[in-house]
């Protein structure tokens, strides 16, 4: 009774919507016929995000920005006749579909060969269109009307023809400067001035579950984080630039709440906008009560113990852009399958009793462009870094990183908190594997919307007045 009563709840919003829309997307398209089919009520109330008037408009001016989206960009590929919204893959049936090489993560899908898999099954569904905020969207237009399109000068930093460094200019600070990316150093920065994908960030808590190699949960941790924006801020008061951060694109900090014996641990990074001066690093210890200062051109070590993310790898990824260590190549355009960014109305992926493995996890078809980041000097933690970058969001879709032998080492996936509404962005869940070892860290956030401006203020970024929250 309870599912007969869900589909006509179903058939009559999809009807509604239906009236509603005097004007749609194929993505809208194909989620009200995969959610008709599904009867699941979280797939209709995606439908219902994604129908909104306003994620409409917003989806219709982004695509006439960028001239295409993501629909357009898979009509020109073939894809494997199977391969299509409500296919289950998982141990029982992956060897039938031999295409999944093209277009899965290799360690997902090593993983779904598994019987004790930290992914052990996966659900196709329908791809997505994606965009920013309509701040970065305004901000992108007056870039191009001005022909203000930006360089790398020889010490790393993203200029304006002017001279002045991109990134901390209010005037060109909010855009993405390279839609259509030429070679790897211009997808590099489209990918750095993405940031986070909003102008204030709040996660209360941040869970982290450290497993080891059994599969088996070792330490879960809490915390306590925020990023800000400092400049081109278009939607979250305060607007325009923060007061005293001259030097700085971004700056984001931690606090750490349990257990006992890493509570209190702060941290505080600032990120310089001129390429050859260091990052403003700063942890504080509460074992011995001393705050260091770390290169920010050097953060290859663990967050802390148990942690498969290093501080280059927060949030994804926040190394510094360094011409004289690093290689940036654009190696291509493909087809992935990618976690959606569902977030905001469900979480997409469902974890195991075991707090260490996902028993289920969605994948859409996503169009991304691959940049290699390669060390020349031998000395970093990874000798590649291989970025899938979203052709729509300028995101990062999936990582894999290898060490200095070219072996796999980590993988990163991690599945936004992504409004349609108002393209705003924080993040719902993250997965690194570690595939040497087969430590895993599945981490969670509970994003906080409301009142942000308000709630985040300079003593965030001052590590003497974090230390003390």
């Amino acid at each position: 009774m309870l599912m007969i009563l869900r589909s006509l709840l179903l058939g009559l919003t999809l009807s509604s919507l239906t009236l509603a829309n005097a004007e749609s997307n194929r993505a809208i398209e194909q989620w009200k016929s995969f959610a008709k089919n599904s009867a699941q009520l979280e797939h209709q109330q995606w439908l219902e995000a994604i129908s909104d008037p306003r994620a409409i408009k917003l989806a219709k001016d982004w695509k006439a920005l960028r001239g295409y989206d993501a629909y357009d960009l898979i009509d020109k590929h073939t894809l494997p006749k199977d391969l299509k919204p409500g296919l289950v893959i998982n141990k029982t049936n992956v060897a039938q579909y031999p295409w999944l090489a093209e277009y899965l993560p290799r360690d997902v899908l090593n993983s779904l060969k598994l019987a004790d898999g930290f992914v052990r099954e996966i659900s196709i569904v329908p791809t997505n269109t994606y965009y920013m905020n309509k701040g970065v969207l305004n901000a992108t237009l007056a870039l191009q009307g001005k022909n203000l399109t930006p360089s790398t000068d020889a010490v790393g930093t993203l200029i304006n023809p002017d001279g002045s460094a991109t990134l901390i200019n209010d005037e060109t600070a909010g855009a993405i400067p390279y839609l259509q990316p030429k070679d790897g150093l211009e997808l590099n920065w489209t990918f750095v001035a993405h940031g986070v994908g909003t102008e204030t960030l709040i996660f209360d808590p941040m869970i982290s579950n450290s497993c080891d190699g059994k599969g088996e949960l070792d330490v879960q941790y809490t915390g306590l984080i925020w990023w800000q924006k400092f400049h081109g801020r278009q939607t979250i008061e305060p607007l325009g630039s923060i007061d005293d951060k001259d030097r700085f694109i971004e700056g984001g900090s931690l606090f750490v709440l349990s257990p006992n014996d890493v509570s209190g641990i702060a941290a505080v990074r600032q990120r310089a906008a001129v390429g050859n001066e260091s990052d403003d690093f700063r942890i504080f210890l509460p074992s011995n009560r001393r705050t260091r200062i770390l290169s920010g051109n050097d953060a290859q070590d663990p967050m802390y113990y148990g942690l498969e993310v290093s501080w280059d790898d927060w949030r994804a990824y926040w190394a510094k852009t360094d011409l004289e260590t690093f290689d940036y190549k654009l190696v291509g355009e493909k087809l992935i399958l990618a976690s959606p960014e569902t977030g905001y109305v469900y979480r997409s992926a469902k974890m195991a009793d075991s707090q260490c493995a996902w028993n289920s996890m969605e994948m859409e078809l996503r169009p991304v462009w691959v940049l290699e980041i390669i060390d020349k000097k031998g000395t970093y933690q990874y000798k590649k870094r291989t970025i899938y970058i979203d052709q729509e969001n300028y995101y990062a879709q999936y990582q894999e990183m290898s060490d200095q032998r070219g072996r796999p080492y980590r993988t990163w996936d991690d599945s936004r908190s992504w409004r349609p509404f108002d393209g705003d962005a924080q993040w719902d869940h993250i997965t690194v594997h570690n595939e040497f070892n087969n430590r895993l860290n599945i981490i969670t956030v509970t994003p906080v919307w409301e009142d942000r401006g308000e709630k985040v203020t300079e003593e965030y970024f001052d590590i003497d007045q974090l230390r003390d929250l």
